[in-house]
């Protein structure tokens, strides 16, 4: 059996949100939150607030965007 952990490590050092490295690693959005937690807490993780121009925390969120970060986040690189 092949370990998950790295493969969500890579989505997410790639700038993937929760919600698609959870699709892309076939497992759920609270083990990839569980596994953010842990990453950070081994200093692994930098925080992309400061990278985000329009303020909404669409990066942060595993709730759908609305139509005004849709629109913000469309060109962003670390939308997933």
């Amino acid at each position: 059996m092949t370990s998950v952990v790295p493969k969500i490590l890579g989505e997410l050092q790639q700038g993937n949100t929760v919600t698609a490295v959870a699709a892309k690693c076939d497992t759920s959005v609270v083990f990839v939150k569980t596994m953010l937690d842990h990453f950070n807490r081994l200093g692994l993780l930098a925080d992309a607030t400061s990278l985000c121009s329009s303020g909404l925390g669409a990066c942060h969120t595993t709730e759908p965007l609305g139509q005004q970060a849709r629109i913000q986040c469309a060109g962003c690189a670390l939308a997933g």
